[in-house]
This record gives C-alpha cells, sequence and structure tokens, in this order.
C-alpha cells in the first residue's frame, strides 16, 4: 500500500469512529448539563485518559519538542521537569476539593464555580470573559495540527496549510457542539491510548544516539549551551528562577483552566478521585517525555529546521511510512483531544455564565430558556470559530517569537494566572471573601501585563529584561494576587467569614439554571 493511501485510509478510519462516537453522545446528551458535564457515568479511568489527552495538547508532541531542539537541555528541564511537577502537584492538591465544592454548588464551568463560592454574579461575568483567551491556544492546536497534516500528506505548497486550518476547524467543531461531554470523553480516551502508543515509539526513537560519548555530550560538541541547566543565550531560560521557578509556578497554576480543572465534575464520587489521578499522572510521564525528542533531533538532522516544523520534520527522516502514518495519527490525536476540551468548554461558558447570567432562567418557561441558552453557546463558538481561522492563518505565516507557542501562551498564562487564585482561596481559606478576592485578582491582571508594558519602554530594565518570556508574567501576577490577600488577612483584627465568601461546609446548593444574587 501507497503513502497516500495508508495515510487517507487512517483517516477515515479516524473519521468514522468519531462520527460514532459523535452520533451515539448525542443520543444521551439531553440538556446544558449532561452536554457540560456528561451524565457522570463515566468510568474514572477513562476520564483521567481523558484529563491527560487534553492536558498534553499537540503543543507538547509538536511545539515543545521543537522549543527543546532550539534551547536544549534547559527547556527540556523547564518545559518537561519543572513545569511537569508543578502541574501534578497542582492536579494532586486541587482536584479532589474542586470536585466536592463543584458537586455542592451544582457547577458547570469554572466561572460558575467562582461565583458561587463569592457570591458575584460580576465574577462569574469577569472569569467567563477571560476565559476567551483560550483562543490563543485553539490557533496553536490548529496550527500544529496543519503542519503535521502538511508533512504526512507530502505537500510542497505551504500556502496549502490554509486550507488545512479550515477543515479542521469545521471537522472538530461540528462533532463537539453535536455530542457535547458524552462524545468528547470517550474519543479523548481513545486518543490517549493511541498517543501512548506514540509516545513510546517516539521516546525509544532515539536509543542510539546514547551508544557511544551519549546524547549530551554530542549535542556539547556543537553548542555548549545546549546541554547546561540554564541557556543565557535563550529567549526563555536564561537562568535557574526562569527555567525551575516560573515554570513550577506556571505547572502549578496551569491546572486551573476550564477544560482541566473541570474535568473533575465528571467523576461520580469522591472514591474515584485515586483512579483517576493515577491514570492521568501516569499517562501525563509518558507524554511530557516525547519531549526528548528535541534533544534527538539536535543529532539527527544535518540541517536548521525551524522549531515548529522540528518534530514534522525528524518523523519524515526517522520512520518508514507505515509508521510515520501511525505517529502521525497520534499527534493528530494530541491536538484534536485538547481542541474537543476547549471547545466544550468555551460553549458551557458561553452558556451557562453569560446567556443565562444576563438573562436569568424564568421557571414558567425553563425548558425553553435552557434551549436557547444551549443554543447561544453553539451559535458564539462558531463565531469564535471564524475567527479561530483568520488567526491560525496569520499565525502559520508570521509566528509570535519565532513560534505559535509564545502566541498561545500569552492567552492561557492570563487566563490561568487570574484564575489560580479564587479557586485556590475558595477551597482552602474561607475567610477570605468577595471584596478581598476582588482585589486579588485584580492585582494579579494587572501585574500580569505591568512588567511586560515596563519591558517595552525600558527593555534594559534589570528583571524586566525578562519580560518578554509568559511565564515570568504570570509569576508576576500569581505572586502579586497572593501578596494582596495575604496583606488583606493580616490587616484583619479576627479572622472572619466575608458576608459574601460563606465557607466550603456552608455553601448551599446553587442550581445552574437558578440566577445568582444580586450584589
Amino acid at each position: 500500500m501507497s503513502h497516500t493511501a495508508m495515510v487517507w485510509s487512517a483517516l477515515i478510519l479516524y473519521v468514522s469512529i468519531t462520527l460514532f462516537l459523535t452520533i451515539r453522545g448525542m443520543m444521551r446528551t439531553k440538556d446544558l448539563a449532561s452536554f457540560a458535564v456528561g451524565n457522570r457515568d463515566i468510568g474514572p479511568a477513562w476520564v483521567g485518559l481523558s484529563l491527560t489527552a487534553q492536558l498534553t495538547s499537540v503543543a507538547t508532541f509538536v511545539v515543545n519538542p521543537g522549543l527543546v531542539y532550539t534551547y536544549g537541555l534547559s527547556a527540556l528541564l523547564g518545559l518537561g521537569f519543572a513545569a511537569g511537577m508543578g502541574i501534578i502537584a497542582g492536579l494532586c492538591i486541587l482536584s479532589g476539593p474542586f470536585r466536592s465544592v463543584g458537586d455542592k454548588v451544582k457547577a458547570l464551568t469554572i466561572p460558575q464555580w467562582i461565583g458561587a463560592r463569592y457570591e458575584s454574579k460580576w465574577l462569574r461575568i469577569f472569569f467567563a470573559l477571560i476565559s476567551l483567551s483560550l483562543i490563543s491556544f485553539i490557533v496553536l492546536i490548529a496550527v500544529a495540527i496543519a503542519l503535521t497534516l502538511f508533512s504526512l500528506l507530502q505537500l510542497t505548497d505551504i500556502n496549502q496549510t490554509t486550507w488545512l486550518v479550515v477543515g479542521i476547524m469545521v471537522f472538530v467543531f461540528s462533532y463537539t457542539l453535536l455530542g457535547g461531554a458524552n462524545t468528547s470523553t470517550y474519543t479523548n480516551a481513545i486518543q490517549a491510548l493511541v498517543m501512548l502508543v506514540v509516545a513510546l515509539i517516539l521516546i525509544g526513537s532515539g536509543y542510539e544516539h546514547f551508544a557511544g560519548e551519549g546524547l549530551l555530550a554530542k549535542i556539547t560538541a556543537t553548542n555548549p549551551e545546549l546541554t547546561s541547566l540554564t541557556n543565557p543565550g535563550s529567549l526563555y531560560f536564561r537562568n535557574f528562577f526562569e527555567v525551575f521557578i516560573c515554570n513550577f509556578i506556571v505547572g502549578l497554576a496551569i491546572v486551573c483552566q476550564p477544560h482541566i480543572l473541570g474535568k473533575s465534575l465528571l467523576l461520580k464520587d469522591e472514591s474515584q478521585i485515586k483512579t483517576y489521578l493515577a491514570v492521568a499522572i501516569i499517562a501525563g510521564t509518558a507524554f511530557v517525555s516525547v519531549m526528548f525528542v528535541g534533544l534527538y533531533a539536535r543529532v539527527a538532522l544535518t540541517e536548521v529546521v525551524r522549531g515548529d516544523l522540528v518534530v514534522p520534520t525528524y518523523i519524515a527522516r526517522s520512520f518508514s511510512s507505515g509508521t510515520q502514518v501511525l505517529i502521525s495519527m497520534g499527534l493528530l490525536c494530541a491536538g484534536i483531544s485538547t481542541l474537543e476540551g476547549l471547545l466544550l468548554a468555551l460553549s458551557a461558558i458561553f452558556s451557562s455564565d453569560i446567556y443565562l447570567t444576563l438573562r436569568p432562567i424564568n421557571p414558567e418557561t425553563r425548558e425553553q430558556d435552557l434551549k436557547k441558552a444551549l443554543l447561544f453557546g453553539r451559535v458564539a463558538l462558531v463565531l469564535v470559530g471564524i475567527g479561530c481561522i483568520f488567526l491560525s492563518i496569520w499565525q502559520l505565516r508570521n509566528p509570535t517569537g519565532g513560534s505559535v507557542a509564545i502566541f498561545a501562551q500569552y492567552g492561557v498564562y492570563l487566563l490561568f494566572t487570574a484564575t489560580f487564585l479564587p479557586i485556590a482561596c475558595g477551597l482552602f481559606l474561607p475567610s477570605v471573601g468577595r471584596e478581598l478576592i476582588s482585589k486579588g485578582v485584580i492585582a494579579s491582571t494587572l501585574f500580569y501585563f505591568l512588567p511586560a508594558l515596563i519591558h517595552r519602554f525600558a527593555p534594559d530594565a534589570p528583571f524586566f529584561n525578562m519580560a518578554n518570556n509568559p511565564a515570568i508574567l504570570a509569576t508576576c501576577g500569581i505572586v502579586a494576587g497572593w501578596l494582596v490577600v495575604a496583606a488583606g488577612l493580616a490587616l484583619q483584627k479576627k479572622p472572619a467569614i466575608a458576608a459574601a465568601g460563606a465557607p466550603v461546609e456552608q455553601l448551599v446548593p446553587v442550581s445552574v439554571n437558578q440566577a445568582e444574587k444580586p450584589e
């Protein structure tokens, strides 16, 4: 069978399975709740695999190895080890309590969870709007999938990626909007299994480079900076603070994205948490190890390759046609699985946190209002998709900072910088009320932008000369928010529960269809 025939056979099989699961999901999606979090009858191992697939994304398989290729060991330690440890810590600390409180307040989304915890419809709307920054990550995934398909189909005109972006967006947006969480969770789990096989193939592909003088020694011979713990000549891994501290903080907070932490809401009860986390951590460790491909490519590729094209080029040079097709399908699974989660989260936010907050449910027309909310979310997401197509084409031609990953990080890092504080305080600091948390969120948001603003006008200023790195911006914002909350608690003569922020134990269940109390 020719390479082209194998590619199209694999794509047709993938699309057929997805359509089958979409139809199955449509039959099980009866309302807004089942669309957003399913029917909570999916096993914890499957949900754990789904989480890992969405958390890993094509960035880990395609984009991050390109950064490792460009900047060396420091990038692997920062993006793989430090950020990975932060993610594991964040999932273990936050998942159980978040699911427990989310179950009590009947939350379908993170903005709704925050709004219910602090009894504030304005906080709910703010986090719904700031969640639109996930669009930047959708663009990253679309670009990475398009480049992977471009290489897989052995196309020669880079302008053809425009049509690949359109096809990807139409396909994934369509079946996600139809099937909701009942489709997404199962497709994600199957995608994760394919990704595990592909991850093991890629990790093992460079074993011969460890023979003789060893992989790092071979890279050192070409450029010693590529094998040091830090890379002073890089754009994002210049010192210990950037490589280890910032990336760990980013990893800790990155789980506070709607499509990641909100995944725990699909679990039926507390007893499923351990299985869910164990599966996610084991699979996630294998996925993160794929970044070693960036180092393999440094030895295997003789010509310099653009970062976003490193993995597709390495695959084309290192594997037979059949293996290339299998690996490329795994990369597609990595991208599409995360894209599903992002789209599902945004659609639920549009429906639940924007439409229903601005137009509360009328008990007399309850069913009609819910249908309108679901329709609003789907229509809004179609408009977002059109915008993402144009942004993706722009990034294909003019990647920010040399890689679409940097464009995505600016948006995504802003989201979890603002979200981490209210979630953590809502779970573990019941005395932090609406007023104090609002000040903390404002501080986090302002100090995310402030270093970049200073860097723009004083690019050589000490510390702020690193503000081109989104991880630096996120760290500044997170630390600023916590300092504001700490100062507020210290000024309280007697630790007391703010009137607007009831302790976790006293949270009153709030239905998603219930209007928020006015402030």
